[in-house]
Order: C-alpha cells, then sequence, then structure tokens
C-alpha cells in the first residue's frame, strides 16, 4: 500500500513484535485490512497505541453476520440537523456517497424501520454501522437517539463504542459531537454493507 493511502481495517490479533517504522514504535499489533492481508499497527496512524477494533474471530467464536443491503434513497430522510439527520451523512460519506438507508420515523424506531427495509440489525456492537439507542439509555430523550459507529473497542470491563454524533443529548442540533459509550445490551446497530 502507498503512504498516506487509507484503508479499512476489520479486526485486530497480536503476533510477532514488530519494531520501527514511520513512528519507531514496538508492537505486537496487527491489524487485519479488508482484503484478507495484514498491516503492523507500527505502521498504521490509527490515533491509538491499543486496537482500534474487535479482535479477528477464532475457531471457538461465532463468525459474523453478513450483512444485507436493504432498500435505499437518493436524499437523507431525517430532519436536517437531527440526530437521525448526522447518523445518515455518516452512512451516506462511508458508503461512498451511494445511497441513503430507506428508514423514517423517531429514532426509538429506527432498527424496527431498517429491518423492514431489508437492512441488517443486529445486538452485537460493530463499527461502520448506525447505532439506535433507546429513550433512557445513555442519556437519550423520549424519542431515543442515534450515532453513527466509528469503532469498537474491548476493555477489561466491557466492550465500548467510539461514536459521532448529531443533536447528542443536551446539544443544540446542527452540532456534531462525538464519545466513547459502553456498549449496553439495550442498543442495536443496523450495518452498513
Amino acid at each position: 500500500m502507498r503512504n498516506g493511502a487509507r484503508i479499512t481495517i476489520t479486526c485486530y490479533a497480536r503476533g510477532t513484535v514488530f519494531d520501527g517504522g514511520p513512528y519507531d514504535m514496538s508492537t505486537d499489533l496487527w491489524n487485519r485490512l479488508a482484503d484478507g492481508g495484514y498491516v503492523t499497527d507500527a505502521m498504521l496512524d490509527t490515533g491509538s497505541d491499543d486496537p482500534v477494533v474487535p479482535p479477528c474471530a477464532t475457531e471457538s467464536m461465532r463468525p459474523a453476520q453478513p450483512r444485507a443491503a436493504g432498500r435505499t434513497v437518493g436524499s437523507n430522510p431525517g430532519e436536517e440537523g437531527s440526530a437521525l439527520w448526522g447518523a445518515l451523512e455518516k452512512w451516506y460519506f462511508a458508503s461512498g456517497k451511494r445511497s441513503y438507508p430507506a428508514v423514517d420515523g423517531a429514532p426509538r424506531d429506527l432498527a424496527s424501520s431498517a429491518r423492514a427495509a431489508g437492512w441488517t440489525v443486529v445486538r452485537e456492537p460493530r463499527d461502520r454501522a448506525v447505532v439506535v439507542i433507546p429513550p433512557g439509555v445513555l442519556d437519550a430523550p423520549g424519542t431515543g437517539h442515534v450515532a453513527w459507529v466509528d469503532a469498537t473497542s474491548s476493555r477489561p470491563d466491557g466492550t465500548y463504542l467510539r461514536i459521532t454524533e448529531m443533536a447528542a443529548p443536551d446539544t443544540a442540533p446542527h452540532i456534531w459531537s462525538g464519545r466513547t459509550v459502553r456498549a449496553l445490551p439495550e442498543l442495536s446497530y443496523i450495518l452498513l454493507p
């Protein structure tokens, strides 16, 4: 890969210690790329020296559920400046500016709407997904909340999500923000293929 190339990391594994790279570091962290190859974390600028994706599956783990492509629309169905609009804008750009998922309703109903439109909806934390946050969970209002999952990470006390959101709880519309939150069992994830 060329210097400065944007890549997709799908998971990580621990392996042989690598010393060097442009950041002159020593690490046993290897990132699996979308094409199946691996690259040492020492060669990448991920914003962290820790894993930024889930660990790669082993034979003892369930394989990841495939990501179905459902019905789409050509424009963002959310109200501009709302949490839904922000999450779907992130979806649009992550999809290569192809389309938006054909979903409607309040954020609390988005998982059902997406499922009805043919999109994959899961309860397991995933990146490249819209997270649906029910009312009262993670300070979500009565209508619920949605955000874009940039990355997931495993910690000793559980799985965490790095999310980007618009109109976060206690924030005005049209305001982008990011935070790291714990992946609670009440959350649902609408997966971008």
